[in-house]
């Protein structure tokens, strides 16, 4: 299913090589919303809604209701990159930020080097082109 997606989502990109920034944007975060939502659902964290992505400023935010919670988390990801490690990519979260106080210090003091999620089962080895497209 996710190769049909990432095919689909080539298939777009060729045809809106001339849309504007945002209607690619658009796409990128239908994508990148499953990597991260597989990343934060798996290890139990809970579920991530309402993903954007802005290349232009290379941010991404989104809303993860945290499990066993009542209020989201709003998430705000001042930097992004992708890394490759041994043929596996990631996608290199830096510069979180939430709206809560306490959880910001801890990604200040704790997260130097960003969260790893990993891009492989939902890009197929494509995560840095879609992100630079």
């Amino acid at each position: 299913m996710f190769q049909r997606l990432i095919f689909i989502a080539f298939l777009l990109l060729s045809t809106l090589h001339g849309a504007e920034l945002s209607t690619m944007d658009s796409i990128r975060s239908k994508i990148l919303t499953s990597a991260v939502s597989l990343y934060f659902s798996a290890r139990g964290y809970g579920k991530v809604d309402n993903v954007t992505v802005d290349t232009t400023k290379k941010t991404i935010s989104f809303t993860l209701m945290p499990e066993g919670e009542k209020q989201p988390l709003s998430v705000a990801i001042g930097s992004y990159m992708t890394l490759t490690i041994d043929k596996e990519e990631y996608l290199i979260l830096q510069k979180v930020q939430t709206n809560r106080v306490w959880l910001n210090r801890i990604f200040a003091d704790h997260m130097e080097e960003g969260i790893k999620v990993p891009l492989g089962i939902v890009s197929k080895g494509a995560g840095s082109l879609l992100l630079k497209l």
